[in-house]
């Protein structure tokens, strides 16, 4: 194999490839971190959370008593029917 000399050109070269690379590389990451701090200012604050998750017990509070309620009548309505009068 015959050695290939290496100039100053050649070196100079090489060199303008890796640049821009990095360029080219540093470009993506600036735009995945502004992506990324787009997606973090789109979050909630800690008391928005609070404030949804007070409206969410809310909720499951007024569900528990619907389903209480339902069940009080289901259960009248039976003793009606099996027992002729309501028990209780």
């Amino acid at each position: 194999m015959a050695k290939e000399r290496i100039t100053l050109q050649t070196i100079a070269t090489q060199i303008a490839r890796v640049n821009a690379s990095i360029h080219k590389l540093d470009e993506r990451m600036e735009r995945s971190f502004a992506a990324v701090a787009e997606d973090i200012s789109k979050l909630g604050t800690k008391e928005q959370l609070i404030a949804l998750h007070t409206q969410v017990n809310s909720i499951e509070v007024q569900l528990r008593g619907v389903k209480h309620d339902k069940l009080d009548t289901r259960v009248t309505k039976l003793e009606d029917e099996v027992f002729g009068h309501t028990r209780g």
